[in-house]
């Protein structure tokens, strides 16, 4: 079990740093195209489309990480007065919601990317190839989803604080 936590939080942390050179990506993006604007009077035409899609890629590759760390906000003023087999049904069905909605939305998403990817869309000004920024969020939320059911199995962060 350890081996599969290792690996899970090895992914996820490699996806949080292709998250955070998306928002670097962004940054400098913005500012390059502030000094042109400054400078040369013409901003990069690119810009806004390309920031967008950097920052949807922000937000799907730092999901996986944000439910592998337990680092997503829980609201646990009932449940930290539920006795342990109570705080464990709690975290087991919070965990399969979570499930739940990962897989529906990645199934939806799975067929806008299909989509996409089959009629070869592009940006409209930029003509970026869409295909693989809408990837990026089936194959996000499936692998949050991943780690939120790996996660049921284990015991909930409160107890895992108490064990140590």
């Amino acid at each position: 079990m350890e081996a599969i936590d290792r690996a899970l939080l090895a992914i996820s942390r490699a996806l949080l740093a292709l998250s955070a050179a998306a928002c670097a990506g962004i940054l400098g993006l913005v500012v390059a195209a502030v000094v042109m604007r400054y400078a040369v009077a013409a901003p990069f035409w690119f810009t806004e489309e390309l920031a967008g899609l950097l920052l949807s890629a922000l937000a799907f590759l730092a999901l996986p990480f944000a439910m592998a760390g337990n680092a997503n906000i829980r609201v646990s003023l009932l449940t930290e007065r539920l006795p342990p087999l109570g705080r464990r049904i709690a975290w087991v069905l919070g965990q399969l919601i979570m499930v739940a909605f990962c897989a529906v939305f990645a199934w939806e998403s799975y067929g806008l990317a299909e989509f996409t990817w089959r009629l070869s869309l592009m940006s409209e000004q930029a003509r970026l190839p869409l295909g693989p920024w809408v990837a990026l969020a089936p194959a996000g939320l499936a692998f949050t989803g991943l780690v939120a059911a790996w996660a049921a199995l284990r015991p909930p962060p409160a107890e895992k604080a108490q064990h140590l």
